[in-house]
């Protein structure tokens, strides 16, 4: 089993997580959001560890972010977190809700 040296997130993603950060902010409280969001960025860079393991998708939904992407679905079974590895990196490139993905 390979252990990458680093996650990278996206632009995107980044954008993704602040956009989710005030939308539960808006819905309940600023410490709740950082709660929710320190999680799922600590669910994320797991993957150092669990990327190696995880198969390329086959979905055609997941691919269109990069030829040979994958995805980890978070716990809470909410997220999909779309990403690839090259070299000694993982590379997220995208975060979509689970219910988006109809393959």
């Amino acid at each position: 089993m390979k252990i990458y040296k680093e996650v990278v997130f996206s632009r995107t993603v980044l954008g993704d997580i602040v956009g989710l950060g005030n939308f539960i902010s808006s819905k309940n409280t600023k410490e709740s959001a950082n709660k929710y969001i320190d999680a799922l960025e600590a669910e994320i860079n797991a993957l150092v560890f669990l990327a190696d393991v995880i198969q390329k998708s086959q979905m055609q939904t997941i691919l269109k972010y990069h030829p040979e992407a994958k995805r980890m679905i978070t716990r809470n079974r909410k997220w999909n977190v779309i990403f690839h590895t090259d070299g000694d990196k993982v590379f997220v490139d995208k975060l979509i809700p689970c219910k988006m993905v109809k393959d």
